[in-house]
């Protein structure tokens, strides 16, 4: 089946799902068998002339040390670095921000945890790339929210999984230019909503 069709499977599935749940039937009878995502590829259909992975079921491999490479430290960028950076198998690569001080403010915070220097890069809307195209496993994303799927598209495109502050996108296309290219390239993409049930959400 193509993965126009996969997808649309997916959606009846919940609704299955739901309406079982609505009727009184046991949610986990309900859920088993909805979904049959046994395998990280589905067979090439006409609108897809290769298998799509299904990223559903995928897991990367492990890794004993994750580098990581953060774009945008304005407002919510400078925490993210501070709490990683108290993590231990992280190592810290680069940082990049358009403006030099925000940079040099958070070389600070690096070194206060005892970590060394990262690599800088700031003073051109573009240098961001240039992050992207190091050796990273992972690009922490705290830009404003126009830079966010473009910004993730291209770490994706490169090989690295991205993670972004919210929103991750603000429109549907964005959404599926993001979904697509997660499948396409075996790469995770996560958005940084870590507050689900506070007032205003």
């Amino acid at each position: 089946m193509s993965n126009d069709v996969n997808r649309r499977s997916f959606f009846k599935g919940t609704a299955g799902v739901i309406g079982a749940a609505a009727l009184g039937t046991s949610s986990a009878q309900a859920y088993k068998g909805a979904f049959d995502f046994s395998k990280d590829l589905v067979p090439a259909g006409p609108s897809s002339p290769k298998p799509v992975r299904n990223m559903a079921t995928f897991a990367a491999p492990k890794m004993d040390k994750i580098r990581v490479g953060f774009i945008g430290l304005g407002m919510r960028g400078p925490g993210a670095v501070d709490r990683i950076a108290k993590i231990k198998d992280v190592e810290i690569v680069a940082l990049c921000d358009l403006r030099k001080e925000k940079v040099k403010r958070v070389q600070k915070t690096l070194a206060k945890n005892g970590r060394p220097a990262a690599k800088e890069f700031y003073g051109s809307e573009d240098t961001w790339k240039e992050l992207v195209d190091l050796d990273l496993d992972l690009v922490y994303i705290a830009t404003p929210w126009d830079l966010h799927t473009p910004m993730c598209l291209y770490a994706m495109n490169s090989g690295k999984h991205a993670a972004c502050e919210v929103p991750i996108c603000t429109t549907v296309e964005e959404a599926w230019q993001l979904t697509e290219t997660s499948d396409k390239t075996g790469t995770h993409c996560i958005m940084l909503e870590n507050c689900c049930y506070d007032f205003f959400e």
